[in-house]
């Protein structure tokens, strides 16, 4: 009696990694990512040093993500996601200084557990300003700081806590600038003393910017 022909073999098709956890492997992925572009920038980041910081293979790595650009704008949307929500739960407040006032708390909490989520938001910025690469994602991060301040002083004016004379661009300039100065303190010198200077930066503000009588001019 012959025996049957064997069916013949088929090739595995790409597939998940041999014993990995594919959600848990994606998300060290990233993890490892945001901090290697937090540390050396998106343009100094390779594949390889992601790979090596997640503990994976270069086939691995890109079994979950193309190509870097990939990786780098799921990052971008995921700050932009974080800095909107501190932004939404500001704007609930019903004046400039406890909006202001939220929004430093909200972006406090979510620098102190993790740093580098704040470093990873202040190198975006910078590349974001060196035009390289530009994406809607960088794109909406930087605007929706901007935006926050400028509609919260725009409110301002039209709730008469700032006079009605002043420029609004200029103030909400000011404000993003001080928003990023200590992001960067919190990112990459000292998240807890960040948080003193926070409380200071508010009652500064309180005692000067929101502490003049409507319509009096202050001298430059």
């Amino acid at each position: 009696m012959e025996s049957e022909p064997l069916p013949p073999s088929r090739q595995r098709g790409r597939g998940r990694p041999v014993g990995s956890d594919s959600e848990a492997t994606r998300v060290r992925i990233l993890g490892a990512a945001r901090e290697v572009i937090a540390e050396r920038g998106y343009h100094a980041t390779t594949f390889q040093q992601i790979a090596l910081r997640a503990g994976v293979s270069r086939p691995t790595l890109h079994y979950y993500f193309a190509t870097r650009e990939q990786v780098y704008e799921i990052l971008l949307r995921d700050a932009y996601a974080r800095v909107a929500e501190c932004a939404v739960a500001a704007q609930r407040e019903s004046g400039l200084r406890d909006q202001l006032r939220v929004f430093v708390e909200q972006m406090q909490q979510l620098s102190l557990p993790d740093a580098v989520a704040m470093r990873f938001l202040v190198t975006a910025r910078l590349e974001h300003h060196r035009g390289r690469p530009r994406t809607d994602a960088a794109d909406a991060v930087v605007a929706s700081v901007h935006g926050f301040y400028h509609s919260i002083v725009m409110q301002a004016i039209a709730h008469g806590e700032l006079a009605a004379d002043c420029d609004p661009r200029a103030v909400a300039d000011m404000l993003a600038a001080v928003f990023w100065g200590m992001g960067f303190y919190a990112g990459f010198i000292d998240v807890t003393v960040a948080t003193e200077i926070a409380r200071q930066l508010l009652r500064v503000l309180e005692n000067g910017l929101l502490d003049q009588r409507v319509g009096a001019r202050v001298e430059a």
